[in-house]
């Protein structure tokens, strides 16, 4: 029961510190965390045992974040399940962690902290969407018809702007932002530009 409360309090963290204001896996592995240590003072635990489950959790997370080809996840499941077994210093066996406990409890716990762990690392590398600030110099696409100095909508990675072109753009025509005002885009054709550049 000792390792289970251990396990269940170091996900429940584990999640709240990947995911904050999940709140739910923080509030239960708080509560499990405090049980596991107050079970810890009245059993006799073996700091060794502690050790090799913090060394397991450390080699999980390693795994999602470098590539070993599962050599870091299978040591991390070997390293929780002797961890586990060692955990409780009893002489009578059923005092301590089973072997078909630890390993229940090893695997899924395996699984989770390697998968969340890969979310978290994924999303940092996710762009956040384009603001008007990032507009300057995209190009996009008008969705219609634009007239010089006129007011239209123009198309920029999915989402349609206010636009304002210096000449006279064709719907579906190729434009470049130039200037941006609020949420307006000030806008040129892209064959405009091709062609003073070349004149240049």
């Amino acid at each position: 029961m000792f390792f289970l409360l251990l396990i269940l309090g170091a996900l429940g963290l584990y999640a709240e510190f990947t995911h904050p204001g999940a709140v739910v896996p923080g509030v239960v592995g708080g509560i499990c965390s405090v049980l596991a240590l107050y079970a810890m003072h009245l059993l006799p635990v073996n700091l060794a045992g502690i050790l090799l489950i913090l060394i397991a959790v450390t080699m999980f997370v390693l795994e999602a974040k470098y590539t070993s080809h599962g050599i870091l996840l299978a040591g991390g499941i070997i390293a929780m399940v002797f961890g586990a077994i060692f955990l409780i210093r009893s002489p009578l066996t059923s005092g301590g962690v089973s072997i078909s406990m630890a390993v229940a409890v090893t695997l899924p716990f395996a699984a989770i902290s390697v998968f969340l762990m890969r979310l978290v690392l994924r999303s940092r590398k996710w762009k956040p969407a384009v603001g008007a600030e990032e507009m300057l110099a995209e190009r996009g696409i008008a969705t219609v018809g634009l007239k010089s100095g006129v007011e239209g909508m123009i198309r920029i990675h999915g989402e349609t702007w206010r636009a304002i072109a210096a000449q006279d753009v064709q719907a579906g025509g190729a434009v470049q932002v130039r200037r941006i005002e609020g949420l307006k885009l000030f806008v040129e054709p892209v064959s405009a530009q091709s062609g003073a550049q070349s004149s240049n």
